[in-house]
């Protein structure tokens, strides 16, 4: 492989797998962005060399972890979106302090929570990430990628 040739599906969920790695090592907002710009953007070599039929990967990106994925991904390019069915999303993080996340939802003095907030669900960011990146992997085992 070339200088920045990312060049099959494969060469794009390896890296989202290595961007997954440095999520997992130094879990902040850096490494949230790359992974979840990554993950999001593995269909775009997909569709470019024609893996799999569009009704398929279409499919695919209707799961409810994807679509998170989508809108973690632009929020994190575009800073608002404005082009969606529902509210634009919130992302936050709570924190175990008292006076940080609602009631029973982290350990008191626990560990920070980053969390997204879409319409009536909030989702752990980090159990996210892993959700994803399982996904894509049995996308592509289910399809010979």
């Amino acid at each position: 492989m070339a200088f920045f040739e990312l060049t099959t599906p494969r060469d794009m969920l390896e890296k989202t797998k290595r961007e997954y790695m440095r999520l997992q090592q130094q879990f902040d907002i850096d490494n949230i962005f790359n992974f979840f710009v990554t993950a999001y953007h593995v269909q775009d070599y997909i569709k470019e060399t024609k893996a799999v039929e569009v009704t398929v990967l279409k499919s695919f990106l209707e799961d409810q972890d994807i679509r998170d994925c989508q809108d973690l991904c632009d929020k994190g390019k575009h800073l608002k979106l404005t082009r969606r069915k529902y509210a634009d999303p919130l992302t936050t993080i709570w924190d175990g302090s008292i006076n940080g996340a609602p009631i029973n939802t982290i350990e008191l003095n626990g560990n920070d929570k980053w969390v997204l907030i879409s319409v009536d669900r909030e989702v752990d960011v980090k159990w996210l990430a892993e959700r994803v990146l399982d996904k894509w992997e049995k996308f592509f085992s289910t399809h010979g990628l």
